[in-house]
This record gives structure tokens, C-alpha cells and sequence, in this order.
């Protein structure tokens, strides 16, 4: 068998069980739809989106995808643009994708104030518009990560539950009102676009001028209350110049629209743009204010921070070592520390204490042996010798 090669594979497997087993380490991103809302039943009325997201810790990786279930084979509604994933002061940690119906926001990268952050969490919204799939329903579905969070009521325009705006039908092409009308909206590349819309006369001839933008032939004009394709009558007008076209308006028709085909582009530090249009000399005009297609904030907690270890204060002077252990002959004259209770010292017999003598404080140490103990024999023997003379000299003396 060759070892290095079985090694090898060996490695190889346990570095792939690894890094898999750290792929699914990640912290998930936790997000919660907290309030949607329709303004209409009409396609292309808005939708509004709100919700929450919260993660233990940032990581690279980690996502929260918020979309819709299909019907009449197609979305009932498809987001605006995409839009940076930010937090409270502005640091970006990733970017939230739109892509029809589908909305995702990841995280792409760590903010160094942020590496150390725990329980990071905030708030996400998007704007959405209702689409043709959603015509002859009521109502919609929207989705986290695939599961179903949260029924969407078309018209609900306070999010309630309910529809409380343009209830008397279910979803239904956009309104084809009768009015002269210059708008615009904010576009995904932070453009805007233009519509041009105007009351007519059937048999009539316009002249439809754009002072700002240029023109298309394309113009679409309803015979019924919406702009549904079965009771709207496409137009190629005359083009007059890049910014005139010209056309005669069919029979029963009531209103007619067309949209320049250019984005225009906001001015570097205005927020906003102006467009002026004239049919047959009536003047429109209209400002449109860039808003912004959803947003998100957030902010984490500070990891705690070890606490400050006290400088230690000047040491006090060095105690004095303890003198040898062997039985002292002076008194000690250093005081003995509360908790080192003396011990009790047995008083000596009359006839072996001595008043000069000092009395020595109790040993604690364990027996000695050895030379050590030779000065204990010998001054007792020598004790036993002078007693017994004593007692001798006595009894000789009791004789006499």
C-alpha cells in the first residue's frame, strides 16, 4: 500500500469534512414580514412591504429571500429595484437583489465596527406593483425562504387584513380615467420615467410635443374604463422631430397615452426632475421626487469587554523569615497573628522549673530523632544521677 498516497486521501477527506461541516456553521439570518400593504386592485398600484431580520452574529453568506406564489401562471407582483443591505450608520454589509418577484438580501461583507457586534438586528421594506397575473384574484401570497409568512389582500391599503380601497371588483387592469396627465417614477437605476396622458375626441388630430425627451410613434388609446388589451387600440403616430409626433385619435376612444421612450437622468445633487409636454397647445407639466424602491437599517450589541485588572498597589516590606525551628532560649518578642492561637503550655513540676528560666513556648513541629534528641538524654540521665546521690546522702544521714 502506498502510505503517502492513502495519507494524502485521508487529508483530503478530513479538510472537504471540514470546510462542509463549517459551511453549515453559519448563522442563519432570522426575518419576519411585519405589515404589507396595496393601495388598489388595479395593476401597477403599489405595493408596500415591511419586516424585520435579526442574526445572532454577521457572517458572510447568509441571506433572507422574500417572494410570492405564482397564480394565473405567472407573479402576482414584482418588485421595484434593487437596494444596498445598510445599517444604522450607514456601513453596507451586503446588497438586496430584486428579480421580479423574487427579493434576496445578503450579506457580502463585515464592517470592522461590526466583526465583534452580537444580537445584530433591524428593519427591511421594499416596494412592489401589482402585475396582470393578479387580475379576476383578491388576493396574494408572499413568502420567506420559501414558506409562507403573510396573505396579502389586494386594496388592503392600511394593512389590516382587509380591502379598504377599490373593493367593488377583484384584480383588474389599470384604470384608463379620463385626464390630462404629465407623471413620472423613479426607475431601478435611479432614473426616471415619463408618461404622457390626455383626454381626446375621436376623429380628432394631436400634436403631442416633449420639450425634455424624446418621442416614440407608439401611442395606446382605451374605449373602456381600463386598459384592458381587448378594448385598447394601439396607435404609430407621425414623427414630426425627435421630440414631436402626431396622430388622429380612433373611434370611441376616450383617453390616450404614450410613454417616451428615455429615462431620464437625475442632476448630480438634486433629487428631483421637472418634464413639460403641450398637446395642441395645452401645456403639462410635472416634478417627480426620486424615492427610494426599499431600504434597510440595523445595529448590534457591543461584545463585553474583559474587565481592567487593578494595578497591584506597593508591596508592604518583606515579613521576617522565621527564626529556626529548634527550641528557642529567649522569649519571642514578635506577636503571634490572630488566626496562630498558642497552644497551652503544661506547667512544669516544683521540683523541675526553674525561676530563671524562661519558659519556652510549646513546640508544634513533629518529634525530632536522630542527634537532634542527644541533649535530651544526656540531661536526663545526668538528672537521674543527681537524684540518685541525693537520696543516697539521705538515707546515710537517717542512720546517724
Amino acid at each position: 500500500m502506498n502510505t503517502r498516497t492513502t495519507g494524502g486521501v485521508l487529508l483530503t477527506g478530513a479538510l472537504l469534512f471540514s470546510l462542509s461541516h463549517a459551511a453549515y456553521a453559519s448563522t442563519p439570518i432570522k426575518a419576519e414580514v411585519t405589515k404589507a400593504t396595496s393601495s388598489s386592485r388595479q395593476t401597477s398600484s403599489e405595493i408596500n412591504v415591511r419586516g424585520t431580520w435579526s442574526t445572532e452574529k454577521l457572517e458572510v453568506g447568509q441571506s433572507f429571500t422574500v417572494s410570492t406564489v405564482p397564480v394565473n401562471g405567472g407573479a402576482p407582483f414584482t418588485w421595484n429595484a434593487s437596494f444596498p443591505f445598510t445599517l444604522d450608520d450607514g456601513s453596507r454589509v451586503g446588497e438586496c437583489t430584486a428579480d421580479q418577484a423574487t427579493l434576496t438580501c445578503k450579506v457580502t461583507e463585515i464592517p470592522a465596527n461590526y466583526a465583534d457586534k452580537t444580537d445584530v438586528h433591524g428593519t427591511w421594506w421594499a416596494r412592489a406593483r401589482l402585475q396582470d397575473a393578479a387580475i379576476g384574484t383578491t388576493e396574494g401570497t408572499i413568502t420567506l425562504d420559501g414558506e409562507v409568512d403573510k396573505k396579502l389582500i389586494w386594496g388592503d391599503a392600511e394593512g389590516n387584513g382587509v380591502c379598504t380601497n377599490d373593493c367593488n371588483s377583484a384584480g383588474h387592469y389599470e384604470y384608463a380615467r379620463p385626464e390630462n396627465l404629465k407623471f413620472g417614477w423613479t426607475n431601478d437605476n435611479n432614473t426616471v420615467g415619463w408618461a404622457i396622458k390626455w383626454i381626446v375626441t375621436p376623429g380628432t388630430e394631436y400634436v403631442v410635443k416633449d420639450f425634455d425627451t424624446r418621442l416614440n410613434t407608439t401611442v395606446k388609446c382605451a374605449k373602456s374604463e381600463t386598459w384592458d388589451p381587448a378594448t385598447t387600440e394601439n396607435v404609430t403616430a407621425t414623427q414630426i422631430d425627435d421630440n414631436t409626433i402626431k396622430f388622429t385619435a380612433p373611434a370611441e376612444s376616450r383617453v390616450c397615452i404614450t410613454y417616451p421612450p428615455e429615462q431620464m437622468k437625475v442632476p448630480e445633487g438634486q433629487n428631483s426632475v421637472t418634464n413639460h409636454a403641450e398637446i395642441n397647445g395645452m401645456k403639462l407639466e410635472a416634478t417627480t421626487t426620486v424615492r427610494s424602491n426599499g431600504g434597510t437599517d440595523g445595529d448590534g450589541s457591543e461584545k463585553p469587554k474583559p474587565p481592567v485588572t487593578p494595578e497591584p498597589s506597593t508591596p508592604n516590606p518583606e515579613p521576617s523569615k522565621p527564626s529556626d525551628p529548634k527550641p528557642s532560649t529567649e522569649p519571642s518578642e514578635t506577636p503571634k497573628k490572630a488566626e496562630d492561637k498558642p497552644q497551652s503550655v503544661p506547667t512544669p513540676s516544683p521540683e523541675k522549673s526553674r525561676g530563671d528560666s524562661p519558659k519556652s513556648p510549646a513546640s508544634t513541629s513533629l518529634a525530632r530523632t536522630g542527634s537532634d534528641l542527644t541533649p535530651f538524654f544526656i540531661g536526663t540521665g545526668l538528672l537521674a544521677a543527681g537524684l540518685g546521690a541525693l537520696a543516697i546522702r539521705r538515707m546515710s544521714g537517717d542512720k546517724k
